[in-house]
C-alpha cells in the first residue's frame, strides 16, 4: 500500500539531523519512507491531509514496563523515610513469605494497556525492561494485536530484594546464580526476534545493576554479541543502589560496571542519574561520564520518574556537554513521551539555573534518534528515503499551544500524548484520529481498571506489615460516604 502525508511541517532527515520542510509531503510505499520533501504529485492509494499539524518520525520510549500503574501509584509513600529513592521497593521487594504470582489474566491486562497507552503517547517502539512474569507466547501475541514494535526478553538477576518482617530491606543471592534467566532470555530471543514482521525484537535484560553480579553481566556481554542485540540495565536510578555498590566494591556505579563490560554502543543505561557528585551522594564524581560517553553507551533518561522520587539527573547538558548519549524513557505513567521531552528540559534548567539550557531540539532528538541509535538502528526516529515508516501526526491546532512561530519548541513547550492523532508503524495506521485501529479501547480500560482496584484493595495482604493502600498513600481529600 501507498501512503501519501500532505501539508503538514514534517521534520525530515538531512542525512546529518533533523530540519523543517514546512507544507510537506511524506510517501509511504509498504513499510518504508519512499520520499521525503514537498512533491504531492505522485500517485497513491491514501492521503492523509495533516495542514495544521507536525509529521513527526515515531518516538522511540526506553523504559516502559509493561505492566499496571498499581505499583506506580504506590511510589509516593508517606510511611517510610528510609527507600533512599528507591521507593519501588514498597512494591517491588516482598515479604518473602507473601509472595505469590500474579493472576494471568492480570498479567496480560498489564501487558496490553502499558504497551498500548505508550503506543497511543506516540511511541512507535518501545523498550521493555520487564513487567509481571507470566507467558512468553502470550506477550509476543499482545504485541502482535496492538501493532507497536517492542524490545524485549524477560529480565534477570542474580539476587533478589525482600522486606523482612521488621521492614528492613535485604538482598539475597539466588543458589542459581541468576544463570538460568539469562539461558531464559537467550531462548526467547533465538525464538520470538523478528516475529510479527519484525514487530519483535530481541535485547538482554539484565536487572537492577546491584542485582546482578559480575560474572553474570560479563556473560551478558557475550551473550549479546552473539545474539547481535541490544542491553538494557537499570542503573544510576536511586542511592541505596549506589551505597550498595560501592560498599560491595569499592567503586561508583558506573566504574563497576565497565569493569563487567557490559557498556558498549548497543547498552542502554535506564535512569543513571545518581553518580559521584550528585548532590544527594557524598561521594566525589570521578570519571563517569567520561566512562559512558567513550563506551558508546546511551542514559535512558526518565526525568519524570526521578522528579516523583525528588530527585533530579545532575543534568541533561552536562552529560551532553560530556559526550553521553542521551535518549529518553517514561518508566512511569501515563508512559507520555511528549510530555517527557518537557520534563527534561525545564528540570535541567531548574538543575543548572539556566533558562537557556536543554533546548528543544536536544530533547527531540533524545527522543528520537537518541533512542533509535541506543538500539543500533539507524533505520529509526528519522523520517529519510528508505528509513521504517513509523510516523506520528501531532496536532497542534489546540488552545492550549496557542500560536505558534516553531513547531518544535511549541512541541517541547507545550504538546502532550493526548495531542498524537496519527500513529503509522512499518507503514499500517494503528492509531487513526485517537483511536486504535486493532483493538477495543474501552474494553480495555474497563479490563485495567478493575484488574487494579482489585489489586490495590487486597494490597494489606501482601504488605510486610500489612498496609493497606491508603496507609501507604492517603487520599488526597476525604470522601463523603452519605
Amino acid at each position: 500500500m501507498k501512503i501519501r502525508i500532505d501539508g503538514g511541517v514534517v521534520v525530515g532527515w538531512s542525512g546529518a539531523e533533523h530540519e523543517i520542510i514546512p507544507d510537506g509531503s511524506v510517501v509511504i510505499e509498504n513499510d518504508t519512507i519512499h520520499s521525503v520533501g514537498t512533491d504531492k504529485s505522485q500517485a497513491v492509494d491514501k492521503v492523509i491531509d495533516a495542514s495544521g499539524k507536525i509529521v513527526s518520525p515515531g518516538f522511540v520510549n526506553l523504559h516502559v514496563h509493561s505492566q499496571l500503574n498499581v505499583g506506580d501509584y504506590l511510589l509516593a509513600d508517606v510511611t517510610r523515610k528510609d527507600y533512599l529513592t528507591a521507593n519501588w521497593f514498597v512494591f517491588g521487594a516482598p515479604l518473602k513469605e507473601k509472595i505469590t504470582p500474579p493472576p494471568a489474566p492480570a498479567v496480560a491486562i498489564g501487558r496490553k494497556y502499558a504497551l498500548f497507552s505508550a503506543l497511543k503517547n506516540g511511541a512507535t517502539t518501545v523498550l521493555d525492561p520487564g513487567g509481571g512474569p507470566g507467558a512468553l507466547d502470550e506477550y509476543v501475541a499482545i504485541v502482535g494485536q496492538q501493532g507497536g514494535r517492542v524490545f524485549f526478553s524477560p529480565p534477570y538477576r542474580s539476587s533478589d530484594i525482600f522486606t523482612d518482617g521488621q521492614g528492613r530491606l535485604y538482598y539475597e543471592e539466588r543458589s542459581d546464580k541468576g544463570r538460568p534467566g539469562l539461558e531464559r532470555a537467550v531462548a526467547f530471543i533465538k525464538q520470538y526476534h523478528g516475529a510479527h514482521n519484525g514487530r519483535i525484537q530481541g535485547i538482554l535484560n539484565p536487572a537492577q545493576a546491584e542485582t546482578c553480579d559480575p560474572a553474570l553481566l560479563k556473560e551478558t556481554a557475550a551473550a549479546a554479541k552473539d545474539l547481535d542485540v541490544p542491553i538494557h540495565l537499570h542503573a544510576g536510578g536511586n542511592a541505596r543502589e549506589f551505597l550498595h555498590i560501592l560498599n560491595t566494591y569499592r567503586k561508583p556505579v558506573v566504574e563497576y560496571l565497565a569493569g563487567t563490560g557490559i557498556l558498549g554502543p548497543r547498552t542502554t543505561l535506564g535512569h543513571m542519574a545518581i553518580t559521584g557528585g550528585h548532590s544527594r551522594i557524598d561521594y566525589p564524581r570521578g570519571d563517569e561520564l567520561k566512562l559512558i560517553a567513550e563506551s558508546g553507551a546511551t542514559v535512558g533518561h526518565c526525568p519524570h520518574k526521578c522528579a516523583k522520587m525528588a530527585f533530579a539527573m545532575e543534568s541533561f547538558d552536562q552529560y551532553l556537554a560530556a559526550g553521553v548519549r542521551i535518549g529518553l524513557g517514561t518508566d512511569t505513567y501515563p508512559l507520555d513521551i511528549i510530555a517527557e521531552m518537557r520534563y527534561a528540559s525545564l528540570i535541567s534548567r531548574l538543575i543548572d539555573r539556566d533558562a537557556a539550557g536543554a533546548r528543544p531540539a536536544d530533547c527531540f532528538n533524545a527522543a528520537t534518534i537518541g533512542g533509535a541509535d541506543a538500539l543500533g538502528r539507524k533505520d529509526l526516529g528519522r523520517l529519510a528515503a528508505g528509513a521504517k515508516a513509523d510516523v506520528v501526526i501531532i496536532n497542534l491546532r489546540t488552545t492550549r499551544y496557542g500560536p505558534w512561530r516553531d513547531p518544535i519548541n511549541a512541541l517541547v513547550e507545550y504538546g502532550s500524548g493526548a495531542d498524537v492523532e496519527t500513529v503509522i508503524v512499518d507503514g499500517e495506521i494503528v492509531i487513526e484520529n485517537g483511536r486504535s485501529t486493532r483493538i477495543d479501547e474501552d474494553e480495555l480500560f474497563a479490563q485495567a481498571n478493575t484488574g487494579a482496584q482489585r489489586a490495590w484493595d487486597a494490597w494489606g495482604s501482601r504488605d510486610w506489615n500489612g498496609r493497606t493502600t491508603e496507609d501507604i498513600i492517603p487520599p488526597a481529600f476525604p470522601t463523603r460516604r452519605t
